[in-house]
């Protein structure tokens, strides 16, 4: 018990800091972008002294627990399922670094559409939640009066953190942010959230529809499909970067991004119409990377080459608009 109470006490540590560790970042977050060396050189010495402070205040009061009884695990259970339920399904798609917001102090990094769909179409900040039960499953299993301490500290600086991101953000989305900020909570997500403007891939069997709001729509029989493929950019997490590509015999092509709104059923109908499993490759990926789903001969084989479409791709189509 003393050794899980001692894991407990210095996860709790760590989490407690993180709001603070942002809140050095976001109001100089131009400063930082402006440093021609990298500002971990910085942050990272500073959030490690952050540990030792706040390990310090505290070391002389963890092993005072409000509680002791094992029941006291069946709902941490819950809890820490719940925080894990929430890293995987935001990490998916993005490394540690984008996981961590760390392209905002990056001098190269760069805008573009606001990622509002999957687990965001629920919770605005859902990394954030997934610490906050974390903290509150250590917190709840061990009683400790430390763990309870530092997490209702974590949630007051994690409150300040989140107004001055939402101010960021605004500032580089403008009314796209405010209004998903306006419809989707920041921290505990609604029942549902319906996303009026939110994209949807799908298919009868027949033709394959993408509807998003305003321009953007489009639909394709899938007798004219002569190669799907899928591509993904470095662009996370605030952006969408995880896109599917559909090629036509005409040599025009549509793209859909793999957030819409039912996109596996689409997935799932089409491989059906076309006669077998179309299977996606690159839900880990970080970086710019391609990759041929159908024709199944071609699959795993890259879309797009240094330059150019894949010559193997280019002998399907016309490739007039690829």
């Amino acid at each position: 018990m003393w050794f899980v109470r001692t894991v407990a006490w210095l996860a709790c540590v760590v989490y407690s800091t993180i709001p603070s560790f942002w809140l050095m970042i976001h109001p100089r977050a131009h400063r930082w972008r402006a440093r021609v060396r990298s500002p971990l050189r910085v942050l990272v010495p500073a959030w490690i002294l952050m540990w030792i402070g706040m390990g310090a205040l505290t070391g002389p009061w963890r092993g005072v627990a409000l509680y002791a009884t094992w029941w006291s695990w069946i709902p941490a259970a819950f809890l820490f399922a719940a925080g894990i339920y929430l890293y995987l399904h935001v990490g998916a798609h993005f490394s540690l670094a984008q996981l961590g917001g760390l392209p905002e102090i990056r001098a190269n990094h760069q805008d573009d559409r606001l990622v509002t769909t999957g687990i965001r179409a629920r919770v605005r900040h859902p990394v954030y939640l997934a610490h906050l039960c974390e903290m509150l499953a250590w917190s709840t299993g061990t009683g400790l009066v430390v763990c309870w301490l530092l997490t209702g500290f974590a949630i007051v600086t994690g409150a300040v953190m989140i107004r001055m991101e939402d101010k960021e953000l605004e500032k580089r989305f403008g009314d796209e942010y405010r209004e998903y900020r306006s419809e989707v909570p920041a921290v505990l997500p609604k029942p549902t959230v319906v996303r009026r403007d939110r994209p949807r891939l799908s298919s009868d069997g027949v033709w394959v529809r993408y509807e998003t709001k305003g321009k953007g729509s489009w639909q394709i029989a899938i007798a004219d499909l002569v190669c799907i493929g899928e591509y993904t950019t470095s662009g996370g997490p605030f952006v969408d970067d995880y896109f599917l590509v559909f090629a036509r015999k005409d040599g025009l092509w549509n793209q859909a991004s793999f957030y819409s709104e039912d996109c596996e059923e689409a997935i799932e109908a089409i491989g059906k119409a076309l006669g077998c499993d179309l299977n996606l490759g690159l839900a880990a990926s970080t970086t710019l990377t391609s990759r041929i789903i159908w024709p199944k001969d071609l699959e795993g084989h890259p879309l797009f080459g240094e330059k150019d479409l894949n010559p193997e791709v280019k002998r399907l189509t016309g490739s007039r608009q690829l």
